[in-house]
């Protein structure tokens, strides 16, 4: 009986030891994803303003879907056309970048897409963003960060050529945030 006490205490030991190197490789997995996420919106973002439709859509996988709030969904092939055709008034304003800022509650938005929640499971990571434009205006004699945008759901997939969007989904349009926070 005791050397099963003692097996068991060695064991749990060894699992508690354990848990936290668990949690740092866990850790620095989505640390590297969400990098190499917000890399891809902004190669995505710099070939808009270029142009380059091709390296626009080289986010995406070819069986990406984009889905609005209360619109049917569209695919790939349904949308790149228009994609080719619109490329030129597409550009996004010269102060759009893509950001890892979870604390947007609390520290307000920026122009551009912000990414603000990563839940990564295996080879999926489902990334919370806004897509918008900040600017400082003046309400109720206070000059405020007010956000313009949609809040969007990705859901992205490990590829052999890195990290691909999968399904685009905007979850709300023509939001407005004061300060961060909803009106």
């Amino acid at each position: 009986m005791e050397r099963r006490n003692l097996r068991a205490r060695a064991l749990w030991s060894v699992a508690l030891c354990a848990i936290p190197a668990l949690l740092a490789a866990a850790a620095q997995r989505a640390d590297e994803a969400i990098k190499e996420i917000v890399a891809a919106y902004q190669r995505s973002i710099d070939a808009l303003r270029r142009g380059d439709a091709d390296a626009a859509m080289a986010i995406d996988t070819n069986d990406w879907v984009s889905i609005t709030v209360g619109q049917k969904a569209r695919t790939r092939q349904e949308m790149e056309p228009f994609v080719r055709r619109d490329i030129a008034g597409m550009k996004p304003p010269p102060d759009w970048s893509v950001t890892w800022k979870p604390d947007y509650q609390q520290k307000g938005t920026s122009s551009g897409i912000q990414l603000y929640r990563v839940d990564l499971e295996g080879d999926t990571a489902v990334v919370f963003c806004l897509v918008g434009t900040t600017r400082k205006e003046v309400i109720d004699g206070a000059e405020r960060s007010v956000w313009r945008g949609s809040h969007v759901r990705d859901t992205w997939i490990k590829t052999s050529a890195g990290w691909k969007r999968r399904i685009h989904e905007k979850l709300t349009v023509n939001e407005r945030m004061i300060d961060g926070r909803p009106e």
